[in-house]
């Protein structure tokens, strides 16, 4: 079980969307709370991505893309296996490459949602870009229907582009 998001989890989004007034505004007080964390924790990351990757995450939101497709590729460099990650998603007029090269860890859960009941990833809802040490990222993705994506990969190891 993956479970790694730590700030923008799937029983906060939730409880945001609750019908109960009174966890609406509870879970909407904590989640800005944890907004400001997270940003503060991603400032940090300005020297451990390139310039414009930082600032593309900084700015731009995959929320509410569909993802159309992972591949997981494995190849031999030398004496060294390599395992990169590409995800395809898709927004309502574009299409979006993100590539994890040389990753040192993948996490796919994939639970029955209580709250929305769909099946599937569902679209994109919310990530985080973390810091797991001197060497590694972690790039953590919560979907609609409560599925998360964990994804380990080295400093400078992300790629993102339009198709």
């Amino acid at each position: 079980m993956v479970n790694a998001i730590k700030y923008f989890k799937s029983s906060l989004w939730s409880a945001i969307n609750s019908s109960n007034p009174e966890e609406q505004e509870r879970a909407e007080a904590e989640w800005r709370e944890n907004d400001k964390q997270y940003w503060a924790e991603y400032s940090k990351l300005e020297d451990r991505l390139d310039k414009e990757l930082f600032e593309f995450f900084r700015t731009f939101s995959f929320h509410d893309y569909d993802l159309k497709e992972y591949k997981i590729v494995q190849s031999q460099h030398n004496d060294k296996k390599i395992v990169d990650l590409s995800i395809v998603v898709t927004g309502a007029s574009d299409e979006w490459i993100l590539k994890y090269n040389n990753i040192s860890r993948v996490g796919i859960t994939m639970e029955p949602s209580d709250r929305l009941g769909h099946r599937g990833f569902d679209d994109w809802g919310y990530d985080e870009l973390l810091i797991v040490d001197e060497k590694t990222l972690s790039h953590e993705i919560l979907f609609a229907s409560g599925a998360e994506l964990l994804v380990h990969f080295p400093y400078k190891g992300l790629i993102v582009k339009q198709n």
